[in-house]
């Protein structure tokens, strides 16, 4: 189980889902005073901890695939889809952990074959936005369909938008593109797709190679990266584990982290982009409209790091330092962080519901005024307005601003 703290809310609307990480808003520093040492240490359980559930999932993912592709049938199509919203939840909140640019750009991590940095790891594993031409003309062509190939394809032509490798290349090709708009309903890809005995075109076999394949590469990226965090990886140099306990800037990431998340790429490309443009191409699951998921469990991400919580790990978070130094800081942003959770819940719920949900592609769609788009909006404000909460954190601190310049996302 990922964690026994979520909302009542969120948790009666992810029933079917692996369990959710939202966090407890009480301070962990009760019992024993935090230290920068005791942060770094949850901190780095904590990576470990929802990398391992992110390889978990995906393994399921890859099997469910593997089923489905030995036998294409409606029933293992959807069971494949279910696996996919699944994988959402761990790896969603592990996204907090990208923006390490500051404490890796100059630690050569590769000199031992390792990854470089969870940012430059990351954009081979979830990048979007997805142009899904790129992936259709590579099933449409013959050369032979392995990882190799997707690897090559990735990013080809200086094009972010030609991702042909890690959760949104699966997710495309178990749903195919979304032509609804702003109007109720996903990608309507049949299952027949795939089907080599029963196929309506030349490509069924190619497409089941690339689904295939793209499974195979998630899992063989996730277990290098959760490799990158076990407790072997954080007692042996050149690790990202090693790296992050030993650098100057290990708080100043995890802070820096939490702000990035939260005011620029949930405030920003992942909610109030969409929000702004009237654009679905602007959500972040696009293709399965499961965008809800996406952005709750990035918010999740974002209270773990703060509170030192995730799943049976609990211990201190940077919250706990902020509220040793200064407890009116800590109150700010603790009330402010279960304001944003009101929303989120209720976007989650909008998104789950049996009867009439409403998609994030649909909110997106709605006029001022809407229920559920005063909902979002409300959420973007409240996550905008965390910047000066965190900033105050900072100084209470003593840290510095890092670079989240990283392009792990093709935002």
């Amino acid at each position: 189980m990922f964690n026994k703290k979520i909302s009542a809310i969120a948790l009666s609307v992810t029933m079917g889902l692996v369990a959710a990480c939202g966090s407890d808003s009480s301070s962990n520093s009760a019992d024993v005073e935090a230290t920068e040492d005791s942060v770094k240490a949850n901190y780095v359980a904590m990576a470990y901890a929802s990398y391992s559930d992110s390889l978990t999932t995906a393994q399921a993912l890859k099997s469910a695939i593997d089923v489905f592709i030995a036998a294409p049938t409606e029933a293992n199509l959807s069971l494949a889809k279910a696996a996919y919203k699944e994988a959402r939840v761990p790896y969603q909140q592990s996204e907090i952990m990208r923006w390490d640019t500051s404490i890796t750009v100059a630690a050569d991590l590769t000199s031992d074959g390792g990854l470089a940095s969870v940012d430059e790891w990351e954009g081979q594993v979830n990048a979007w936005p997805l142009d899904e031409s790129h992936i259709d003309s590579i099933i449409a062509d013959d050369e032979a369909i392995n990882v190799d190939l997707l690897l090559a394809q990735n990013g080809a032509n200086d094009n972010e938008a030609n991702v042909t490798t890690g959760v949104h290349a699966i997710e495309y090709m178990l749903w195919g593109a979304d032509n609804n708009g702003t109007e109720a309903g996903a990608g309507e890809r049949p299952a027949i797709d795939f089907d080599v005995t029963g196929c309506l075109d030349t490509l069924c076999e190619r497409r089941a190679d690339y689904l295939e394949a793209a499974s195979e590469l998630l899992v063989d990226d996730l277990t290098a990266m959760q490799a990158e965090w076990s407790p072997t990886a954080a007692a042996t140099a050149g690790t990202l584990a090693h790296n992050f306990i030993n650098s100057e800037f290990a708080l100043d990431y995890i802070i820096g982290s939490i702000h990035a998340m939260a005011t620029d790429e949930l405030a920003g490309a992942r909610m109030n982009s969409g929000l702004l443009l009237g654009d679905p191409e602007e959500e972040h699951d696009c293709f399965s409209d499961l965008s809800h998921i996406a952005i709750y469990y990035n918010f999740q991400g974002v209270k773990n790091a703060f509170y030192g919580n995730y799943g049976d790990v609990e211990g201190h978070g940077i919250g706990d330092l902020v509220m040793q130094l200064d407890e009116t800081t800590y109150n700010n942003i603790d009330t402010a962080l279960m304001d944003i959770e009101v929303h989120m819940s209720q976007i989650m719920e909008f998104g789950e519901r049996e009867v009439d949900p409403i998609k994030y592609d649909q909110i997106i769609g709605q006029a001022s005024g809407d229920t559920e788009r005063t909902v979002a909006e409300a959420a973007v404000d409240a996550l905008t307005e965390l910047d000066a909460d965190i900033k105050a954190a900072v100084q209470v601190l003593s840290l510095n601003p890092i670079d989240t310049s990283g392009g792990g996302d093709s935002d």
